[in-house]
C-alpha cells in the first residue's frame, strides 16, 4: 500500500498530464474549427486524431480517481478486475487502439500522397468521413473481441494474443508505409518541386514526427504488458513495485496525447499563426481599457 504522500505524488502527476492533454487538444480543436485553412482534406485525420486525444485523457482521468481512492490497496484493483466495470474496461482498450488505428491509417494515407500525388488531390471529403468511421468502428470490434476474450479467459492469455497481435499488426503498417516514404524522398526518380507537393512533403515529414514520438512514448507500455504475460520477471516484483511500475508506464502512455499540438506548433506555420492570432485576441479581450481624460 502506498504511502499518503507517494499518493499525493501520482495524484498531481495525473491531473498534471489530464489537464495537459485536454487543455492543449481543445485548444487545437478550436483552432481547427475557426479556420477553414486548418481543415484540409489531409488534416482530417489529423483533427479525428485529437478527438481521440482528448478521449484518451479521459482515461487518465479514470487513473486520477483510482490515486483518489487509494490506489495502492489490493481491493481496488479486485474492484476494477470485476464485471461491475465492464464499460471501464471496454473504454480503457478502445481509446487507445482507436488512436493507435487512426496513426495508422495516417500512415496508409501519406504514402498514398506520396506514391499517388494526383489521384490523392481528387479523393472526395467523403471518403475521409468514411475512413474515420471505419477507424472508430474496427478499433471497436477489435476491442469487442478482447474484451469478450478477456471475460471469458481468466488467464487472459487469448486476450493479450489479440491485443499483442493487433498492435504489431499496425506497427508493421506503419513502419513500412514510412520506410517506403522515405525511400521515394529520397531516392525517387522524378522529385516534385511545386508548392503542393513541397506542402505535402512537409505534412508528411511532420506527421512522421508524431508517429515516432507517440509510439516511443506507447511502446514501453506495450512491452511492459508483453512481458507482464509471458514471463515472470515483472510478477516477481512486490505489488508496491508492480504498481509503481505501471503507473510509471502509464503516464508515459498517456503523455504522447498532448505531444501532437507541440509539434504543430513548432512544424505548421499556420496553426502556429492561428495560435498566436487566438491568444493575442483573448489577451486583448481581457485587458482592461483605461478611461480617456476628457
Amino acid at each position: 500500500m502506498f504511502s499518503s504522500s507517494e499518493c499525493i505524488i501520482w495524484f498531481a502527476a495525473f491531473l498534471a498530464v489530464t489537464v495537459a492533454i485536454v487543455t492543449v487538444n481543445l485548444l487545437s480543436i478550436i483552432l481547427f474549427i475557426k479556420n477553414s485553412n486548418l481543415r484540409t482534406r489531409g488534416m482530417y485525420l489529423v483533427i479525428n486524431l485529437t478527438v481521440v486525444d482528448i478521449l484518451v485523457g479521459g482515461l487518465s482521468t479514470i487513473n486520477l480517481l483510482l490515486i483518489i481512492t487509494h490506489i495502492g490497496c489490493k481491493t481496488v484493483i479486485v474492484r476494477l478486475s470485476g464485471e461491475g466495470n465492464m464499460i471501464t474496461w471496454f473504454i480503457f482498450y478502445w481509446f487507445p487502439l482507436t488512436s493507435l488505428t487512426n496513426i495508422t491509417v495516417i500512415s496508409l494515407e501519406r504514402m498514398h500522397a506520396t506514391f499517388r500525388p494526383f489521384r490523392h488531390r481528387v479523393i472526395k471529403k467523403w471518403v475521409y468521413g468514411v475512413t474515420i468511421c471505419v477507424v472508430w468502428v474496427l478499433a471497436g470490434m477489435i476491442s469487442t473481441a478482447i474484451f469478450m476474450l478477456k471475460l471469458s479467459d481468466k488467464e487472459e492469455s487469448h486476450s493479450q494474443f489479440l491485443w499483442q497481435s493487433y498492435c504489431l499488426l499496425c506497427l508493421f503498417i506503419i513502419c513500412a508505409c514510412y520506410a517506403s516514404i522515405i525511400v521515394q524522398i529520397c531516392c525517387g526518380a522524378r522529385p516534385q518541386h511545386h508548392g503542393a507537393a513541397r506542402g505535402q512533403r512537409k505534412l508528411t515529414v511532420t506527421l512522421l514526427i508524431i508517429t515516432i514520438v507517440s509510439l516511443l512514448l506507447w511502446i514501453p507500455y506495450a512491452i511492459a504488458t508483453f512481458v507482464f504475460h509471458t514471463t515472470d520477471s515483472i510478477r516477481s516484483l512486490s505489488f508496491t513495485k508492480g504498481m509503481r511500475l505501471n503507473l510509471s508506464l502509464l503516464l508515459l502512455f498517456y503523455t504522447n496525447s498532448f505531444v501532437d499540438p507541440v509539434v504543430y506548433t513548432r512544424r505548421m506555420p499556420e496553426y502556429r499563426k492561428a495560435l498566436l492570432l487566438l491568444l493575442t485576441r483573448r489577451q486583448r479581450q481581457n485587458a482592461v481599457i483605461p478611461l480617456q481624460a476628457r
